[in-house]
């Protein structure tokens, strides 16, 4: 099937440079205006690490129209992956980045697929701007090819690759959802101590009766639940446990890149001979050790393997494995704990910009845990399910993916019809 007729980028939409205000300048930072870098859109979630005040509009940036296209055209990560994303917002970007705002005769959907579609070609077309940066020529990103189809086909196509989108984006929140009740869980039994303070105050039970009764009447003189003890990590969860893997031997592998800086789920691993590396299992929960993964949050809960197989990856990583009776996925709730991290970049020892936290600081971390094996079984019932139900998601999301991923070039060029892409696409969603 021949394809369709192109044009040029620059025909169907205008390329905008971002900026840096002063940093100096205090009136125009940490406002409500979100300012987008290429470090926010490699997970982009709707949220950027640093906020611009209206001060700052034309002071170093621009504000961009809502639904504008952003990509990546400076930066270290240029060298492996193009970073484009679709903002349904107002949002301001720095200099790294160019937003492109489709002419009104395009739909703005349409041109972030057809965008998309090029990451192959746009990264063959980087270029090295030193000290290991790469570099995104402005004159080859404006001539890059666009599909010149009619209105209402680019609409068509919009809409069945954004049905895909949006049930993976309905995923990720539903799991945001999902592992915040966890978190939520986890908070109210072992820090706040809620059941055992309710109790106190002579409140209703929000439990299960046979829950409730497993929580102590009262706190003790050091304010945990009576009964229940203070204890080092290293009692409850093993850090780096012995794991064999044979030299050459294929094994399920993970990169520091894989693991995200919010939620659950990694990149699937994929099959590589091991050399050397940090070993781990199914329910093991990786967490960066090393600056400044430590502190952008890449932390995972490995779910994605099959039980039998180790897995192995970066030396950076440190692998948390709770003690039974103690749930699995008590680790990775335990590692998204936010003074349990806290913990972890105050105790960071060695040179600048190699810093790194010690096996000893976190097994020293302090708990207060119950002696009661019976709540670490109900409390294992409550969050066990929500853990498989994030899974689940990030499996059919996974799918979901690779059907776009394989639409995308064929809509793009004409090889498939828009109703026969809708055929495969009512089949999985």
């Amino acid at each position: 099937m021949s394809e369709y007729p192109t044009r040029p980028l620059n025909t169907v939409a205008k390329l905008f440079s971002g900026g840096t205000p002063s940093k100096t300048n205090p009136t125009y930072w940490n406002g409500n205006i979100p300012w987008l870098t290429p470090k926010d859109m490699s997970s982009f979630c709707g949220k950027t690490s640093d906020y611009v005040t209206m001060a700052a509009i034309g002071n170093g940036t621009r504000l961009s129209p809502v639904g504008s296209i952003f990509i990546t055209v400076r930066g270290m990560s240029l060298h492996k992956e193009i970073r484009i994303e679709r903002i349904n917002k107002e949002i301001c970007f720095n200099q790294d980045i160019k937003a492109i705002v489709p002419h009104k005769n395009i739909d703005a959907q349409f041109l972030y697929f057809a965008l998309t579609s090029k990451k192959i070609e746009l990264l063959q077309a980087v270029e090295s701007a030193g000290h290991g940066t790469g570099r995104l020529p402005t004159d080859k990103l404006e001539l890059l090819s666009i599909p010149d189809i009619r209105r209402e086909n680019q609409e068509a196509i919009a809409a069945v690759l954004g049905s895909l989108d949006d049930k993976i984006d309905c995923n990720r929140r539903m799991n945001e959802t999902l592992e915040a009740m966890a978190r939520a869980i986890f908070k109210d039994w072992f820090v706040d101590f809620g059941p055992t303070r309710a109790k106190m105050e002579g409140r209703a039970p929000y439990l299960a009766q046979e829950i409730w009764d497993l929580f102590p009447d009262a706190l003790d003189d050091e304010g945990k639940p009576v009964g229940w003890d203070r204890t080092p990590l290293s009692d409850v969860i093993e850090l780096n446990p012995p794991e064999k893997l044979k030299k050459g031997a294929l094994s399920p592998y993970l990169d520091m890149a894989a693991l995200p800086t919010q939620g659950a789920s990694s990149a699937p691993p994929i099959d590589r001979e091991f050399t050397s590396g940090t070993k781990f299992r199914n329910g093991d929960t990786l967490l960066a050790r090393i600056t400044p993964c430590l502190e952008n949050g890449k932390t995972t809960f490995v779910q994605c393997m099959d039980k039998k197989f180790v897995g192995w990856g970066s030396t950076e990583f440190m692998v948390m494995r709770s003690i039974p009776p103690i749930p699995k996925s008590y680790s990775y709730i335990l590692a998204r704990y936010q003074d349990f991290r806290r913990h972890a970049i105050q105790s960071m020892t060695g040179t600048s910009g190699r810093q790194r936290v010690t096996t000893d600081a976190i097994a020293a971390y302090p708990l207060t845990i119950p002696r009661d094996e019976n709540v670490w079984l109900a409390f294992g019932a409550l969050i066990e399910p929500i853990f498989q139900k994030i899974a689940a998601n990030a499996d059919e999301s996974r799918t979901l993916a690779q059907t776009r991923d394989l639409l995308l070039p064929k809509l793009m060029s004409g090889e498939i019809r828009v109703k026969d892409a809708e055929e495969i696409t009512k089949s999985i969603l």
